[in-house]
């Protein structure tokens, strides 16, 4: 006499798992089977399981509590944010604000004290631009490291400071 199992089309290795879930869970799982055209629900279950699993074991899904995994996040985090600190440095680095042709723009036909010409330098649009986004970008940089503090009408600060 032939089994249950091979009345149904199930191997001889084949085991049966009970879940219990939310009907609406269950319906859920359902369509989603029948979406994708699968057979069973229960065929679709356990290729969910096996998906879960692979993710889990290249560390997407690691464990409530996972210190480990969460501080090897952050340092590479730490390890980006300096990799793209020193991009951005050499890129600042290719531009010079001594450059001849740069300088004459502020010149005019007549004379200026050196202070004069700085105060326009300093003043213009170029060296807003190479000077205010990488400060921006440090400062709240330090922040997220919680070096420095902002406060919204006060200003920055080193973290740590007296109330």
């Amino acid at each position: 006499m032939t089994g249950w199992k091979e009345n149904m089309g199930m191997s001889q290795d084949t085991g049966l798992v009970k879940i219990y879930a939310p009907m609406s869970h269950k319906e859920r799982w359902q369509e989603e089977a029948d979406e994708k055209n699968y057979k069973s629900t229960s065929k679709y279950l356990h290729e969910l399981i096996q998906e879960a699993r692979a993710i889990r074991d290249e560390g997407f899904l690691a464990p409530q509590g996972s210190d480990q995994e969460v501080q090897r996040l952050k340092k590479k985090i730490e390890e980006l944010e300096d990799r793209l600190a020193q991009a951005k440095q050499q890129n600042r680095d290719s531009v010079t604000i001594d450059d001849s042709a740069f300088l004459k723009q502020f010149l005019t036909e007549e004379y200026q004290t050196f202070d004069e010409v700085l105060q326009k330098v300093v003043e213009s649009d170029t060296v807003d631009e190479l000077l205010r986004e990488p400060i921006e970008d440090e400062l709240y940089f330090l922040a997220a490291r919680e070096e420095v503090e902002f406060e919204h009408g006060h200003g920055w600060r080193l973290a740590g400071g007296e109330e």
